[in-house]
């Protein structure tokens, strides 16, 4: 797809089509209903004890199920607030990154109330901020490289226009986002999260959203899952912060590397895990890879 002029439109039925996830999202009815959102201070509350939480899949066993559980989640850490600070803090990263700004066809757009609203909806928060959010969306198309137009509307039609961005080198334009792009989205995402104050805060939560974040990754690349936890340790060490800050922005030690190159990146434990972020039970302690 690498330079190819290849229907957009057509290319997001078919991305769609791909993921029960995808295909669910679109067939959700929306409501107008706006909401706003005030930022809260996590240092003003007492850190929750850790208890772990499984996913629960639905459909043929593809589609991420919201529970009550989940849901209490949600609330432990704050609720709405607390996951767009998290989000903002993400896109402040993302900006300033060589790789995903490429991705990123306008910065104007409000990117991390609407990803807060998508994690705040997908695992089970009260109201269905999402469905509102994307009900409001301008229905007027946007220009991605090659004059190609499309209505950025939901999920899928969003990184169908960040793989056509604008912003990326003409050879690259369509391509998906490959693994070591994949990695360097979680590491950026978990150290926002880590920043926020939302690992301390709740380990659950964080414990549940790596796991969350490893399932939904899956539809872009079919092995980053196997690095989510590695991605979320790489914020741990300012070291890894000071050296990504100092070389302008670039991870230097996952960009290029072949999958096997970032395999044996990997703790055997995490690199040969066949039922993760599928387990039913905790089999490995969080602080072993917080």
């Amino acid at each position: 797809m690498s330079g190819s002029k290849t229907n957009v439109a057509d290319e997001v039925e078919k991305f769609k089509s791909s993921d029960e996830d995808l295909t669910k999202e679109s067939t959700i009815l929306l409501s107008k209903d706006g909401y706003e959102v005030a930022f809260e201070d996590l240092h003003t509350k007492t850190p929750r004890p850790f208890r772990f939480v499984p996913l629960r899949m639905g459909g043929n066993g593809r589609t991420h199920v919201a529970t009550d559980a989940s849901a209490a989640l949600v609330e432990e850490v704050g609720s709405l607030p607390v996951l767009q600070n998290m989000t903002e803090r993400f896109y402040e990263k993302a900006f300033k990154d060589a790789t995903l700004d490429k991705f990123i066809r306008s910065r104007s757009d409000p990117h991390g109330k609407r990803f807060a609203a998508f994690i705040h909806q997908k695992l089970g928060g009260p109201g269905r901020v999402w469905d509102a959010d994307r009900a409001s969306r301008s229905q007027k198309p946007v220009t991605l490289a090659h004059g190609q137009r499309v209505v950025v509307h939901d999920r899928t039609s969003a990184h169908v226009a960040a793989w056509h961005s604008p912003k990326r080198a003409d050879k690259d334009v369509g391509r998906r986002f490959q693994l070591d792009e994949c990695r360097v989205w979680m590491r950026l995402h978990f150290w926002a999260m880590r920043e926020a104050g939302v690992l301390e805060l709740s380990p659950s939560f964080a414990d549940y959203y790596v796991r969350f974040i490893g399932h939904f990754v899956r539809v872009y690349e079919s092995t980053a899952p196997t690095f989510a936890r590695e991605s979320l340790r790489w914020s741990k060490k300012q070291e890894n912060i000071d050296t990504y800050m100092k070389n302008e922005c670039i991870m230097d030690d996952v960009l290029g590397l072949t999958f096997e190159e970032a395999f044996e990146q990997l703790p055997g434990l995490e690199a040969n895990d066949m039922h993760w972020p599928y387990i039913l039970e905790e089999h490995q302690k969080e602080n072993d890879y917080w």
